[in-house]
């Protein structure tokens, strides 16, 4: 079975406040989904629904093709880091891993070597939890998450709060686990630029709602790179480029700065052309549209 959670309108309400509206989801075996949303756009409740934490208010949910009492054996196959995880301060990591071995009833007592080892933390045995960097503390967590060797991992903001050093760990390690452990991931965070190193897949969702759903390679091209210039006269600048290139697209801000969306290639090219007639250019570059930019556009400023 290759699709390992499916919800059918799927909805969940608090009081009057529907903080999940119908919502038809699929994640299939393979690869890293990233759920995308401001905060309150129902990321964390959905998961909480997935993992049992929640009763839905309507709708069904699928695991593995298994539901209702299906779905709760096949849970069984899903690691979840909803929230951070609670762990001993003064215990080590082997301590705390035992103790949630023996609660889980996992039964191989050398689960918990594999899945330290897995996450880089076999090396810490002396040092306790409260002494680990958040970087760290976020790996065990994983772990935790690793101990009843599950099929997908379901992780809610697992970088949040993170230094550069740790953040570039999480992601190692999850590019690890999917890549040569064959587990798929569903990862929410707010840190997009993150998202865009990680995931092949990315959903847009919005107060309870799913407003867009696409691939990675869908995204480049929607995130595809563009000429921005600062110019002393646009309109000159709009004229030379006009005459030059039949099809420029181009766009003139207020700031009098100009966007040129094609002809990257001849960047070159279109600055001595405005040079050589009398254009002052105060500043070039080439960028492209960032996930964080497209997820602004999408979902729109609510202020």
């Amino acid at each position: 079975m290759n699709t390992m959670i499916q919800t059918y309108q799927l909805t969940k309400t608090f009081k009057e406040d529907e903080v999940i509206k119908p919502l038809d989801f699929t994640l299939r075996k393979g690869g890293i989904c990233a759920l995308i949303g401001k905060n309150g756009a129902g990321k964390s409740t959905f998961f909480k629904v997935l993992a049992g934490q929640l009763f839905p208010t309507s709708g069904h949910i699928h695991l593995f093709g298994k539901s209702g009492e299906g779905a709760v054996q096949a849970r069984k196959r899903m690691g979840f880091m909803i929230e951070t995880p609670e762990f001993f301060p003064d215990f080590t990591a082997t301590q705390n891993l035992e103790y949630f071995r023996i609660q889980r009833g996992v039964v191989e007592k050398k689960r918990i070597y594999e899945v330290l080892q897995i996450v880089g933390l076999a090396n810490q045995k002396r040092k306790r939890f409260k002494d680990y960097s958040m970087g760290m503390k976020q790996r065990l967590g994983i772990a935790l998450c690793l101990l009843g060797s599950p099929d997908c991992l379901v992780l809610d903001e697992p970088i949040n709060g993170l230094d550069a050093e740790g953040i570039r760990e999480v992601r190692t390690l999850l590019l690890k686990l999917n890549q040569e452990k064959q587990i798929t991931i569903l990862v929410s965070s707010h840190i997009l630029t993150e998202l865009q190193l990680l995931a092949k897949r990315f959903v847009f969702i919005k107060n309870g709602v799913i407003v867009d759903d696409v691939s990675k390679e869908s995204l480049d091209d929607k995130s595809r790179k563009q000429i921005q210039l600062k110019v002393d006269d646009p309109a000159k600048t709009a004229r030379l480029l006009e005459q030059t290139y039949e099809d420029i697209d181009y766009k003139v801000l207020p700031d009098d700065t100009v966007t040129i969306q094609n002809y990257i290639e001849a960047s070159g090219e279109i600055n001595r052309l405005l040079i050589d007639n009398g254009v002052l250019v105060m500043e070039f570059r080439i960028e492209s549209l960032n996930l964080e930019e497209y997820f602004l556009g999408l979902v729109g400023d609510d202020r």
